[in-house]
């Protein structure tokens, strides 16, 4: 199977606000062509002002300038955006409600956290893994939520086993993403993984994922490990 190759693009940090569009525009005429699909990043807290692009009047004609760069490759490629698990709901459903109004492909949910609640650090950065966990889920299933399967829906955040991925996937999550388990287990944990699902799957009766996707949006779960 052919390798799918997700591009992320994010503004440099020595460019400002005010140049953000241009600076996102160039990343894209650059890459999209390359991409199986483009993500614009606006939820990196590694870089300084990034996150303040989520407000929708700024991200509107961001995403819009994007995506006509991201039509005009031959064969469009799809333009998701990636959003922060620290936005307030009401603004979560804002931007859900801007990608479809945009016609954008998805959403990807969620960026780490600055949140330390959950943790005892104070050092500066994103926060991912565990502590990352329940609140990514949440936003998950605002989205799904708010639109429904009218929008690829990825879930990252927390992503740490086959549980956790039958649980986004049940959720309403269209495809998952995992990073920090790959780093402290191992190159193998995605193998690890599918297999583990594979045989949930067929404990199940399920012979599509497709199947599940969303089977517990909105209510208790009802198809457990």
């Amino acid at each position: 199977v052919p390798a799918i190759v997700g591009v992320n693009i994010g503004k440099t940090k020595v460019v400002p606000e005010a140049e953000a569009v241009h600076d996102y525009v160039t990343s894209a005429r650059e890459l999209a062509a390359l991409a199986d699909y483009l993500v614009v990043n606006v939820s990196s807290p590694n870089t300084p002002g990034l996150r303040d692009l989520q407000a929708v009047d700024l991200l509107r004609p961001l995403l819009a300038a994007v995506k006509e760069v991201a039509d005009g490759t031959p064969r469009r490629t799809p333009l998701l955006v990636k959003i922060a698990p620290d936005l307030a709901d009401e603004d979560v459903d804002a931007v859900a409600d801007l990608a479809v109004e945009l016609g954008l492909d998805g959403i990807i949910a969620t960026n780490t956290t600055i949140s330390r609640a959950a943790v005892t650090s104070t050092e500066a950065g994103g926060l991912s893994g565990r502590p990352l966990k329940a609140r990514s889920l949440e936003v998950l299933r605002r989205l799904r939520a708010r639109v429904g399967d009218r929008l690829t829906l990825v879930s990252v955040g927390g992503v740490e086993d086959v549980d956790d991925v039958w649980e986004r996937l049940l959720a309403g999550a269209t495809l998952v993403q995992g990073y920090t388990a790959m780093i402290y287990e191992g190159p193998l944990w995605a193998h690890r993984v599918h297999r583990d699902l594979a045989r949930r799957m067929r404990r199940h009766g399920v012979t599509d994922l497709r199947e599940i996707v969303g089977r517990t949006a909105g209510r208790s779960n009802t198809l457990g490990g």
